[in-house]
């Protein structure tokens, strides 16, 4: 699955500048477009601050922000759909570990809804918090996320992408419900749908040249 890299056309200042750190205040709106200049979709945001700090550190305070159609996110992934997202306060830190990277996140008064996909995830869903938080920990290719939170919503996710790009996929899926969320993934997942996948090709090819033979006199 791919998708073409889209370029944002703002008026204002976006969250991040062209380093990709945060910008501070900041206040936009316009369109997402192809490098040929197509219009794919449109977003819209103001905040104090929202995006990488640095160090393995991101942070959102008093932010709100919508996209519709396709739009980057502050990772430079192209997702199509629809997303709003608002914060009161939020923040993320990612630190090595002895079983790789491990993340902590918490948040206050935090909401998101949408439905979108990417070349790494699909997901649907709405969630509304007082509070938030989780930990996460794995590497690229095994990695799982725990969370607890007060507030109400519902939603679900599919995992399928490569972040290793060595071929096979780390899939996976998460879920939020009630006070609980997770996410877990694994190229091991990866590996066995390979391996079902191949053989499956190979009793098709069996079969067809079965077919042939019966049906070549």
């Amino acid at each position: 699955m791919g998708f073409d890299e889209l370029h944002r056309d703002y008026f204002g200042w976006g969250p991040q500048k062209p380093d990709g750190k945060v910008s501070g205040p900041f206040a936009y709106a316009g369109s997402e477009r192809t490098a040929g200049g197509d219009t794919r979709g449109w977003s819209v945001g103001a905040g104090l601050v929202s995006g990488p700090m640095g160090d393995g550190a991101r942070g959102d305070v008093l932010e709100a922000q919508a996209h519709l159609g396709g739009w980057r996110d502050e990772s430079g992934r192209t997702n199509y759909g629809i997303e709003g997202d608002a914060a009161l306060a939020r923040v993320g830190i990612e630190r090595g570990g002895a079983l790789g990277p491990i993340g902590f996140d918490v948040g206050a008064l935090t909401a998101n809804a949408g439905a979108k996909v990417n070349n790494e995830t699909a997901s649907i869903g709405a969630q509304a918090n007082l509070i938030e938080g989780s930990i996460s920990a794995g590497t690229d290719e095994h990695n799982g996320r725990f969370g607890m939170s007060a507030g109400v919503g519902l939603a679900g996710r599919a995992h399928y992408g490569d972040a290793d790009n060595d071929g096979v996929r780390e899939l996976g899926f998460g879920a939020d419900f009630g006070p609980f969320s997770f996410d877990v993934k694994s190229e091991l997942l990866g590996h066995a749908w390979n391996g079902i996948s191949a053989a499956g090709s190979a009793i098709g090819n069996g079969v067809s040249s079965a077919w042939d033979s019966i049906t070549s006199w």
